[in-house]
């Protein structure tokens, strides 16, 4: 049972809320937090095609358990990519870096007045966005399509139908998860940003209560998404493997069925 919280409490809580918008602002003016977002999950649809013909090369001949595999890397690969920009940003260095002052002049909950951001970076602003879905996620789409061809219906039509309408909703739940992402980018980096700023003690006199590391913001971010969009990449494998039992790729399912 939670403990109910003290006038203390809430009005630390209401500071670090307060701080968290005035922290979002100041990013959003200084970098152009939509197109990082969008060059993070080109980069990371990228790295899910080249799983998927690395996989299909090892042999792993199963659509659905290859598709599957090569999201997962695709997922890992996005969280590396946040990883990288939050250095970038300056709100957790690389261990490597750990020696330098870029997050020494960091003061996020400042006694006084003060700029909330003095991290490096341009000087762009980058749109804002009010909400989290709860919310989006890069998945191999170069992996799920491995090559379309035309399709002669014939007597397996019911089959061809089935598959198309589950792969036409696989990419439906992959471009609106990329789509909403980048609308929603100025939220979701920023947040994670200030999570890992609190995680790394760089907030001055204020506790972290139950504040998630940037990881935990990030996967709250995405996991809704992310599970829709494996859920429909693992039916989509079976059902490719159900009409053509001998394809490695969607290209050759659809060949058998002409």
């Amino acid at each position: 049972m939670a403990l109910p919280q003290t006038g203390a409490s809430q009005s630390r809580l209401a500071q670090i809320e307060a701080r968290r918008g005035e922290y979002r602002g100041q990013l959003v003016q200084r970098f152009w937090l939509r197109f990082h977002m969008s060059l993070m999950l080109a980069a990371t649809i990228g790295t899910g095609v080249l799983a998927n013909r690395l996989l299909l090369g090892l042999p792993v001949h199963s659509m659905a358990l290859r598709w599957l595999l090569a999201l997962a890397i695709s997922y890992g690969a996005f969280y590396l990519f946040i990883r990288l920009w939050l250095a970038y940003v300056g709100a957790r260095p690389l261990p490597l870096d750990m020696g330098s002052d870029a997050l020494s002049n960091v003061d996020v909950m400042p006694r006084g007045g003060g700029s909330v951001f003095h991290g490096g970076g341009g000087t762009s602003g980058g749109g804002g966005a009010s909400g989290s879905w709860g919310d989006a996620v890069g998945a191999p789409v170069g992996g799920v399509f491995d090559s379309v061809g035309s399709v002669d219906v014939g007597d397996d039509g019911c089959l061809v139908v089935a598959l198309g309408i589950v792969l036409l909703a696989l990419l439906a739940a992959i471009g609106g998860g990329v789509a909403f992402l980048i609308v929603a980018a100025p939220h979701v980096l920023a947040d994670a940003a200030f999570s890992a700023l609190l995680a790394g003690g760089l907030v001055k006199s204020v506790r972290r209560m139950d504040e998630p590391d940037w990881e935990g913001t990030v996967l709250h971010a995405t996991w809704k998404p992310l599970a829709l969009v494996a859920a429909l990449t693992l039916v989509a494998g079976y059902v490719a493997q159900y009409v053509a039992p001998g394809a490695r790729t969607l290209g050759e399912a659809l060949m058998l069925l002409r």
